[in-house]
């Protein structure tokens, strides 16, 4: 589940978990011992405040590495021809190249970006399905992302205000 960076195995290693633990359960380990080392509850030491601060990142850590997953929707007809879905995750903007022939259940990472995966259902009746490239899901996807930033669009503004007077 987790990337294999030095990082990530600290955190995991902070916390006592092994690379299969998932992040409820890193969560889970960093209540228990933040109970057993914060102040209020214990004696307050150097070395149990140190421990509770490294605790802390390995918990945020983990917090910013955990994979995001959603579901995509395909038809029959596009699993069996393959096809290339975007799609937005926790703010972030994502596309997923499907391989031909994918099966239901199958988990895809973004393209770029392994923390953001989905996983495949594969549905008869996909009226409710994301739209696909070929219907202007992926123009929308470059439309937003090629956009200028607010602050190119307050200095063209601004460029344009200067012009008419």
């Amino acid at each position: 589940m987790w990337a294999d960076d030095p990082d990530t195995r600290a955190a995991l290693a902070a916390l006592g978990l092994d690379r299969g633990a998932s992040l409820a359960q890193a969560k889970a380990a960093f209540r228990k011992r933040a109970f057993a080392l914060h102040p209020d509850t214990g004696t307050a030491n150097r070395t149990a405040l140190s421990e509770l601060a490294k605790i802390i990142r390995a918990v945020r850590h983990l917090e910013r590495a955990a994979p995001e997953c959603l579901d995509l929707t395909l038809s029959p007809e596009e699993a069996a021809s393959g096809i290339t879905r975007t799609a937005r995750i926790g703010g972030r903007n994502a596309v997923f190249r499907i391989p031909p022939n994918v099966t239901s259940g199958t988990t895809i990472a973004a393209v770029g970006d392994e923390n953001l995966q989905a996983r495949i259902i594969i549905h008869a009746d996909t009226e409710e399905a994301a739209p696909s490239a070929s219907s202007g899901g992926l123009t929308a996807f470059i439309d937003e992302f090629a956009s200028a930033a607010p602050a190119a669009r307050f200095a063209a503004w601004l460029r344009k205000a200067r012009s008419a007077a």
